[in-house]
């Protein structure tokens, strides 16, 4: 079982370089994905300094919080998920299309991943919740969350970009 898991996913990584070899402008999905959330962090990182949500008290050495930052974390949280898994899913339904043997443009990909908003935003705020409270435990506890962390972290965004897109109503996958 664990050899044959290993062969599907050599064969999965060897049918996908065949779709970056064939289709480069899919490349172009995380190149937009990481423009987005640069852009996210920036309009979220001036309101946090000019808000005075984060302070140093200068007593202490330590970022003191209030209750502002947490609720504008969390906001960052799920804005950037949501750009993360909705390029990924366009990526994903490009992949798709090729593999049934189409010739899948931009648009095709932003068009799937558009079809599948309510699904691709509910996983936004699961993950943005898992990432939120990942991130106050690892606060508390730096070994024990980074561990969490990093058991969760891979499995969660690829179940996101399949999930998301290919989900029927029925919870069946497409």
């Amino acid at each position: 079982m664990f050899f044959d898991k290993i062969a599907n996913g050599w064969e999965l990584m060897k049918a996908s370089g065949r779709v970056l070899r064939l289709d480069k402008e899919l490349l172009v999905f995380p190149f937009l994905s990481g423009i987005a959330c640069l852009l996210v962090m920036g309009s979220f990182a001036l309101p946090m300094f000019f808000s005075g949500a984060f302070t140093l008290d200068k007593n202490v050495g330590e970022v003191t919080h209030n209750p502002l930052a947490y609720v504008i974390l969390f906001a960052f949280y799920f804005c950037n998920y949501f750009v993360i898994v909705f390029f990924n899913s366009a990526l994903v339904a490009c992949a798709i299309i090729r593999f049934n043997g189409g010739d899948p443009t931009l648009g095709d990909g932003l068009q799937a991943a558009g079809s599948r908003l309510p699904q691709i935003l509910g996983w936004s705020l699961v993950s943005a919740t898992v990432g939120f409270l990942l991130k106050m435990l690892e606060s508390r506890s730096e070994k024990l969350g980074t561990f969490v962390a990093g058991l969760l972290g891979l499995r969660r965004l690829y179940r996101a970009s399949r999930g998301a897109l290919f989900r029927g109503r029925q919870g069946r996958a497409r």
